[in-house]
């Protein structure tokens, strides 16, 4: 079970329809638009460079991701495997030693001698 979907982005898909829009307006200027101001600026390559480090950077999470996924997959695995076997350790008590057996007990089964018997209620 992924811990997270692993589809695009929403901002990157927002990120990308900007850029989009950003190379049509300065295919009709003469020079590249700076949508920034002149500390920090803005333009088709930064939004571009930006875009493609999330985009690997997500690639990276959803590679841990599926790591993780697989991991989770072989514990759940290994787990089913031991609870089979402490149910078997369980059952060989009982074939071996019987149910009201001090072993049985030490093993965490409940000795049938102190098994609480139903009470009924009697009818009205």
């Amino acid at each position: 079970m992924a811990y997270r979907e692993k589809t695009k982005s929403p901002v990157v898909e927002k990120a990308e329809s900007r850029l989009n829009g950003m190379q049509v307006v300065d295919g009709k200027q003469e020079a590249p638009v700076n949508y920034g101001n002149s500390k920090t600026p803005l333009t088709v390559a930064e939004m571009t460079a930006q875009i493609a480090l999330v985009e690997s950077k997500r690639g990276d999470y959803n590679r841990a991701l599926k790591a993780a996924d697989e991991l989770s997959n072989d514990i759940d695995a290994e787990e089913k495997k031991l609870s089979e076997m402490s149910t078997k350790v369980l059952s060989g008590a009982v074939s071996e030693f019987g149910e009201d057996s001090d072993e049985y007990e030490q093993l965490g089964g409940t000795k049938k001698s102190d098994r609480k018997k139903p009470v009924r209620k009697p009818k009205a």
